[in-house]
């Protein structure tokens, strides 16, 4: 384990905490302490005893941890559960030039950054410079350097209809209004390119869809209306049951593909 690094300590009853390693640091909880020194001192898949002789598990943080247990929010984030949808059904694939506007507290942009690798372009906008900076402080903690450096990337304040670049692979909308930006979308992405908004409501599907039909029929066809529930399981010695909460309704993504003018 490195100094400046996220850790992640997980518990016999798999309770997880998330925090970065400083040398001279003292992680505390409920049953004890622990030195930031002792745990520089072991690898990941290690164990280690609190100062009340509580055991933990260290571990490196997948991305799914840092977005549900570090990731400082200003909005509702789009959960890992539908994320895993949005890159598979928009087929966001390695080399990818993506259009996200709407960047919010940037869960989604860190998904997009790692999928479509060093070789492939994600621009991020949003309309609120407060967005903006705090999806850039998230992306840096998780990065652990500075966004300049993180090549792939472009980050910036902006309203959709101010957009000029072009030829975009994938386009993802996180707004309230998607339908008052079909036009610059169909500006914008490529022939062929697949368009993926991600709504609350169903009744702003409807607009969407409704807008589509009647305005842009030529332009995009509908490959699908989405919903993913998460239901998670527990096993406690001989009882295996779901558990208590579920993730249930959390949005609609709505699948896109742009025709042929």
């Amino acid at each position: 384990m490195k100094e400046g690094e996220l850790i992640l300590l997980e518990d016999k009853k798999g309770k997880k905490y998330l925090f970065t390693l400083k040398k001279g640091g003292v992680f505390a909880f409920h049953k004890g302490k622990i030195l930031h020194d002792e745990i520089l001192k072991k690898r990941a898949g290690q164990t280690i005893v609190s100062s009340k002789g509580e055991e933990l598990l260290i571990l490196k943080p997948t991305l799914r941890d840092f977005v549900l247990k570090k990731l400082k929010r200003i909005s509702q984030i789009i959960y890992p559960k539908d994320v895993g949808q949005i890159l598979v059904l928009a087929d966001i694939f390695e080399g990818a030039k993506v259009l996200e506007a709407g960047t919010g507290s940037g869960a989604l942009t860190l998904y997009l950054i790692r999928a479509v690798g060093e070789k492939g372009k994600v621009i991020s906008i949003d309309e609120r410079e407060d967005m903006v900076e705090n999806a850039k402080k998230n992306i840096e903690e998780f990065y652990q350097k500075r966004i300049e450096e993180i090549k792939s990337l472009t980050l910036k304040r902006q309203n959709l209809a101010e957009i000029e670049e072009k030829d975009f692979d994938r386009v993802i909308l996180d707004l309230p209004d998607p339908w008052n930006y079909l036009k610059k979308v169909k500006e914008v992405l490529k022939e062929g390119g697949i368009l993926a908004c991600w709504l609350p409501t169903i009744l702003q599907v409807f607009e969407l869809t409704e807008k589509v039909e009647k305005e842009f029929s030529k332009d995009f066809v509908l490959e699908g209306i989405f919903e993913t529930l998460q239901r998670e399981w527990q096993k406690r010695k001989i009882a295996l049951r779901p558990k208590d909460r579920m993730v249930a309704h959390t949005g609609f993504l709505i699948i896109f593909r742009k025709l042929k003018s």
